[in-house]
């Protein structure tokens, strides 16, 4: 829960968002306090027609007087639209280029962070935070800001025009919003840890929602229906619950509210007819204070809705300000340049919070060198290569490319000398050519094409319907796996980085490329620095060297006909795969003639 020191914190962020426009936003509130103000000049021009109408005979009566004053509110009425929608404009302006540096700012952002980052938050939390709770922020500055200021100087103002007429009706116009103010704010204040669970009930139910339509496949492909997938029913209903709880809670308080802005009345028109019947006040005076003391409702259910928006805003500020706040990894204070591009790792520990996963790791992988990384499940493989682009820091120990600490290298420079392509697949819902210029911005589309080739995916790719340009669709769905990763590999070999970074880069490729592709990545590789993970050992025999990890240490290391003589946990998963080369489906026929014969 929130203490109030983090809710100024959160309020001064909040404002601070409009820093940048706030030219725009001081003319925006400008505009709706004078909209505001030609809102009331159609009152006070209706007093003075009906002390006009009566206090004199009907011969005696101004009829220009009357007219002049009748265009005049008519005037009053087209100004305040006018620089109601100046207001509107300015405002949603300013809103739109603040929703867009907003998510500026996340998007950089979020490349700056660790990927620990990534694994303790799930997409339903990220993807609320960029669109929703972010979108949020247009109904505040675009809507909410404006009419508050609107809304509370015409409060201002009709309090004192009303008071240089009459202070006692003014009192009774007035008497009643105390009342309401103080519940609405109790009501608030009461039900802020109720607001933040239906805002975390949201995330859950965001992040639910979004497994469930990526698990789509496997959901029709077992027959399973929306209430089967329990996780995603139990998410809707535990937001719904909690939205109920809130509701339950705020009904009270507000259907009091909604009386007290009507409330008035009942005050102001008994003692407003008894002040006249006294001969207190005039008739036009009481029709005055009748007319402007309705008039109080519209701009308090404003204030009303600025209050609540403001604290659901808040919310969301503070949810985007805890991912603009975190850490990132941090760049060098004096960069220094890669000198080489072999990549090393002395005594290097790291831990998933207090898991530790690696335990003093060495290892060299000298320029044009092949360092395959082998060993059970869970044995640190994957780890290990993504501490090398600096994906998380090494708790201890350190990793160099050449002789310099990467963590002393700038990571757009880091990034630069290396080139990944992890096991895990990802593709842009964008065209085949966009998706490879990933690896190199700027590339031709004889180089394109010239990667494409040597991954072999040229030929797949032509035969598309519209070849470079064909989109691929979310996450690559419209291709194969293997096809897929075949793409991957191109983008990987597009780049042409010195240190080249493959996870099971074959895993989806079928038997009949996997040679060819292996072959072409061989050939490529001839002067850089190439880091396999493999669990397919055939794929690596030809390494320089071979390091077998196990339980985060490294145990073993050498050639595959050294690992055969000396390490026996190598010798066990050479024999496992080499097995499982020869396994097969045997049909039931064949077991019968197993059976028999």
């Amino acid at each position: 829960m929130r203490t109030e020191s983090t809710f100024q914190n959160d309020l001064m962020g909040l404002v601070g968002l409009v820093g940048p426009h706030r030219v725009k936003m001081v003319f925006s509130g400008l505009f709706s306090i004078v909209s505001q103000g030609c809102g009331i000049v159609p009152f006070i021009l209706a007093y003075h027609i009906i002390i006009e109408i009566a206090g004199n005979e009907p011969g005696d009566i101004d009829k220009k007087l009357i007219w002049h004053l009748v265009y005049a509110g008519i005037a009053a009425v087209i100004l305040k639209y006018v620089f109601l929608g100046l207001s509107a404009f300015l405002s949603h302006v300013a809103a739109y280029d603040i929703l867009y540096d907003l998510r500026v700012r996340i998007s950089e952002k979020l490349a700056t962070l660790p990927l620990g980052y990534f694994n303790k938050r799930n997409t339903g939390q990220i993807k609320k935070v960029m669109l929703e709770d972010v979108e949020q922020m247009e109904i505040f500055i675009g809507h909410n800001l404006p009419d508050f200021f609107g809304a509370l100087v015409y409060i201002v103002m009709t309090t004192v025009i009303l008071a240089m007429y009459d202070w006692r009706l003014t009192l009774a116009a007035i008497s009643v919003l105390p009342i309401g103010v103080c519940v609405q704010a109790m009501r608030m204040a009461r039900n802020r840890p109720l607001r933040e669970a239906v805002y975390t009930a949201n995330e859950t139910m965001n992040a639910t929602m979004i497994q469930y339509v990526q698990g789509m496949p496997i959901i029709k492909a077992f027959n399973h229906t929306v209430e089967s997938f329990q996780k995603y029913a139990a998410s809707v209903r535990g937001c719904k619950d909690r939205e109920d709880r809130l509701t339950k809670a705020w009904h009270v308080p507000w259907s009091i509210f909604i009386v007290c802005l009507s409330a008035n009345l009942l005050v102001l028109l008994p003692v407003g007819t008894m002040m006249y019947l006294s001969n207190h006040v005039t008739l036009s005076i009481f029709t005055l204070f009748l007319f402007m003391g309705l008039g109080f409702n519209t701009p308090l259910m404003q204030l009303l809705y600025f209050g609540s928006f403001m604290d659901k805003n808040m919310e969301g500020w503070a949810r985007i300000d805890a991912i603009l706040r975190a850490d990132p990894l941090p760049e060098p204070v004096d960069a220094k340049f890669v000198n080489g591009d072999g990549v090393g790792a002395r005594g290097v520990d790291f831990a998933y919070d207090t898991v530790r996963v690696l335990k003093g790791v060495d290892f060299e992988a000298p320029p044009g060198k092949f360092l395959a990384l082998v060993g059970p499940s869970g044995a640190g493989k994957t780890t290990l290569a993504r501490l090398i682009p600096r994906f998380w820091d090494v708790n201890a120990g350190v990793i160099t490319i050449g002789d310099t600490d990467i963590r002393d290298i700038k990571l757009e420079d880091l990034m630069n000398e290396e080139t990944f392509v992890f096991q895990s697949l990802f593709l842009f819902n964008d065209t085949i050519e966009q998706n490879l210029k990933i690896g190199k911005p700027g590339a031709t589309q004889a180089e394109i094409e010239s990667a494409a080739r040597s991954a072999r995916c040229h030929d797949f790719i032509m035969g598309l319907p519209d070849g470079y340009q064909s989109v691929v669709g979310e996450r690559g769905l419209m291709i194969s796996g293997g096809e897929r990763q075949r793409l991957s590999i191109a983008r990987a070999l597009l780049k042409n980085a010195p240190v080249l970074v493959l996870d099971e880069a074959t895993a989806f490729v079928d038997p009949e490329n996997e040679t060819i592709i292996q072959d072409a990545i061989n050939g490529l590789v001839r002067d850089k620095t190439l880091i396999v993970i493999a669990h397919r050992l055939s794929t690596i025999t030809d390494a320089d060297e071979i390091m077998v990890i196990d339980q985060g240490k490294v145990i073993a290391r050498g050639t595959h006909e050294e690992l055969l003589e000396a390490c026996n946990l190598y010798r066990k998963m050479w024999a496992s795969h080499i097995h499982s080369l020869g396994w097969r489906l045997h049909s039931s026929k064949e077991n019968l003639d197993d059976r028999f014969n």
